[in-house]
């Protein structure tokens, strides 16, 4: 957490704090400083900040979008890859009782999907596909691009689930030509946790009418008229009830710090901290479960160090030397403020334990 999320969580604690009235807080602090991370993130994203809703997380982000699709014609196949983070499988396997059919795409290394596994997969059935920018598991990069550009060519939607990727691999979304995207703030962007972004294509906004929705995606939230339903003409249809206001200063202060030492320097840097990262744990004798090059990867090394991986975790943590794992791998993610003597040491603490 930087410095500058707690002083502007700071700011918000003192307005509600001094001011009282909960819509003076809003009016004055909230719905600005909303506006504010919206337009922070849209340059980010190379979006427009009325294309972008803001809501709690990925789950329900998903689920809205999944709200606003007809699935009772012939389109009704959701097209995953089995190596994509669990709540993308999830969300999409709660809808099969409104008829979609769930796909999901083999690895056989483990670490990576062909891409001819999803031109294998894409057909005039297809509804929709997901991607993930970058694999949480392996972090293998996926050509996100070209499968956006296969599922719009077959007459699908894509959505780019990039939880792993914002912060630390550039991103155009105008580029990348996707219909539908979310990301949150939790990782990368140092924002913490509760609160995502939905983006949608400006010229598919009139026609999505969520199911999943609330008093914040109306025209006239403050019109308080129960009886009708009036969405925003913006991405604010995508939202939702109150939002998170707390969460929106924390990632401001993420953001604004990320967005001020350049996703492009921070990839270069983080290339350079994982290759290190690589290369102590051959030293170690240690497997890799993540690709090699750096251009081909995200943020993290997956290093398998069996199945005690999360008591190995705790124990690296006891030392302060925060990591993470899945399964019997520990996920160790350098960020652009860390040193090769950050990664050296996680190394020669680990050799102590192992």
């Amino acid at each position: 957490m930087s410095r500058r999320s707690q002083d502007l969580l700071r700011g918000y604690m003192d307005a509600w704090a001094s001011k009282g009235a909960p819509d003076h807080v809003w009016t004055e602090d909230v719905f600005p400083a909303m506006g504010r991370l919206k337009r922070t993130f849209a340059a980010l994203a190379g979006c427009d900040p009325d294309e972008l809703a803001i809501t709690t997380n990925i789950s329900i982000a998903l689920a809205t979008i999944a709200s606003c699709l007809d699935f009772t014609g012939r389109r009704r196949k959701v097209v995953l890859s089995e190596l994509d983070f669990p709540t993308d499988g999830h969300v999409w396997l709660a809808q099969r009782r409104r008829g979609v059919e769930v796909t999901f795409l083999r690895s056989e290394d483990g670490l990576t999907i062909p891409f001819e596994e999803y031109e294998r997969a894409i057909d005039d059935d297809t509804a929709l596909v997901m991607v993930n920018r970058v694999l949480y598991r392996s972090s293998a990069l996926v050509d996100a691009r070209a499968i956006c550009d296969l599922a719009r060519e077959r007459g699908a939607y894509s959505f780019v689930d990039d939880y792993h990727g914002i912060g630390i691999v550039p991103l155009d979304l105008r580029d990348l030509g996707c219909d539908f995207y979310t990301a949150g703030v939790l990782k990368w962007l140092c924002g913490g946790p509760g609160l995502a972004f939905l983006y949608a294509r400006r010229d598919l906004l009139p026609s999505l009418e969520p199911a999943i929705t609330g008093w914040f995606a109306t025209r006239e939230p403050f019109s308080f008229d129960n009886r009708r339903l009036d969405y925003h003409p913006t991405a604010r249809r995508l939202e939702h009830g109150t939002p998170p206001a707390p969460v929106v200063f924390i990632a401001q202060g993420g953001l604004d710090v990320i967005s001020e030492a350049g996703v492009e320097r921070i990839r270069a840097r983080q290339g350079e901290l994982t290759d290190r990262a690589i290369a102590r744990a051959d030293e170690a004798g240690l497997s890799v479960r993540t690709p090699r090059s750096p251009g081909a990867r995200g943020g993290v090394v997956n290093v398998g160090v069996g199945p005690e991986a999360g008591r190995i975790c705790h124990a690296l943590l006891a030392r302060d030397v925060c990591t993470d794992f899945r399964g019997d791998g520990l996920r160790i993610s350098p960020h652009f403020f860390n040193s090769e003597d950050d990664v050296d040491r996680c190394f020669e603490e680990l050799s102590k334990i192992l």
